[in-house]
């Protein structure tokens, strides 16, 4: 079984409650997207726009690998229809706010499965059938851990902990999951330039924001702090954010490797997935946080969680490289699929066309994954 052959195999659509206002100060655009970034997408959509790209706001990300339709509000005014490379964004109203993520009602999944084997025929339907009724594991997936090297783990460390010159380190010169073949290529010249900065400058992609940052280090050269700061503020907080997700994935793994389960892989590392919902399936555990509250067996995960990544609850705030504490999020552990059906079974083919809702922050691929290890049946631990 294979998905996101071609983009257009994995579509999603976000279902949103739009803040309608004729004539208030925000303009709201449904953008679709292919074989981009959110983020890539809303650099390039302020560019055009001749907007700062913090007066682009997209409540949610989408992922790179797929076709995708999302909004975003524009702080201003904007014309009717605007168009980039691999986006389409047109005018579908004003707002007297931006979006938000508590806009977001879910999203909507249409995915193309291809080169299923004849167990996979044979199982598709009974193991899509429980899946809807059971639910699965509400794992954060590989898409949200893009600022994670193999080299140097997640750049969020680091800034947590405050280390301003190993922060760096990692922006400038090591690769990241998520990043460009430009990006990449440039690190691996930065590796070499290290502390000429204005070397580094000239081999620096245009546009980007290493720039500013060398820049600054050309002025201010072993003024670490200064020059993490330049690096955008949601930048920073999106690092943070991913290394959170990482820590709450494996406080899941810490209570579930104890109870029957099969496992799944994220980003190179295996994950437990109970054979069935268990006892505390309904509940919302926070992500690591300073003031976090959490009962057990949450508690003890994450106190055995943090211990393992030598970090502290007291690492979570707000700091010289943090203009803002992480918010006290929580997130539902466990994810019921809505109106999940198999749309057509194409057997000449050997394809077939799932349809699905989820809730917001849930991830359609989490949901493959799961679905293919029941069809396999892989030995249950």
């Amino acid at each position: 079984m294979r998905w996101k052959v071609r983009p257009e195999d994995f579509q999603v659509e976000e279902m949103i409650e739009l803040p309608l206002q004729p004539g208030g100060p925000y303009t709201l655009y449904q953008v679709r997207k292919r074989g981009r970034t959110t983020l890539e997408v809303q650099a390039e959509l302020a560019a055009r726009l001749g907007v700062p790209q913090r007066a682009v706001i997209f409540p949610a990300l989408k992922d790179r690998d797929a076709l995708a339709v999302q909004m975003a509000a524009v702080r201003g005014p904007g014309p009717a229809r605007v168009q980039g490379e691999g986006f389409e964004a047109v005018r579908v109203g004003y707002a007297d706010r931006p979006l938000r993520p508590q806009d977001l009602r879910g999203n909507r999944f249409i995915v193309r499965l291809r080169d299923l084997a004849d167990r996979e025929i044979e199982r598709l339907p009974e193991a899509s059938a429980l899946l809807a009724a059971q639910g699965f594991p509400n794992y954060f997936d590989d898409q949200r851990f893009g600022s994670w090297s193999p080299e140097a783990g997640f750049i969020g460390r680091p800034l947590l902990l405050g280390q301003a010159e190993e922060t760096l380190r990692i922006y400038l010169t090591i690769p990241l999951i998520g990043d460009p073949p430009a990006v990449r290529a440039f690190k691996a010249e930065a590796q070499a330039w290290w502390g000429n900065w204005a070397a580094l400058l000239e081999r620096a992609p245009r546009p980007s924001n290493y720039r500013s940052v060398l820049v600054f280090l050309r002025d201010h050269p072993t003024d670490w702090r200064g020059a993490v700061r330049r690096i955008p503020g949601r930048l920073r907080a999106l690092w943070v954010d991913a290394y959170r997700a990482w820590i709450w994935n494996r406080m899941l793994a810490w209570v579930w490797a104890r109870i029957p389960h099969y496992e799944i892989e994220i980003r190179g590392e295996r994950f437990p997935v109970p054979l069935e919902p268990p006892p505390e399936a309904a509940a919302l555990v926070a992500l690591p946080h300073r003031r976090a509250r959490s009962e057990p067996p949450w508690l003890e995960a994450l106190a055995a969680v943090l211990e393992e990544e030598g970090l502290q609850p007291s690492h979570f705030r707000r700091g010289a490289l943090l203009e803002d504490a992480p918010p006290p999020t929580r997130r539902p552990v466990w994810c019921r699929p809505f109106a999940l059906e198999i749309k057509s079974l194409l057997l000449e083919k050997r394809e077939a066309i799932l349809v699905f809702e989820l809730p917001p922050g849930s991830y359609g691929t989490m949901l493959l994954k799961v679905l293919q290890t029941w069809i396999e049946g892989s030995s249950a631990r």
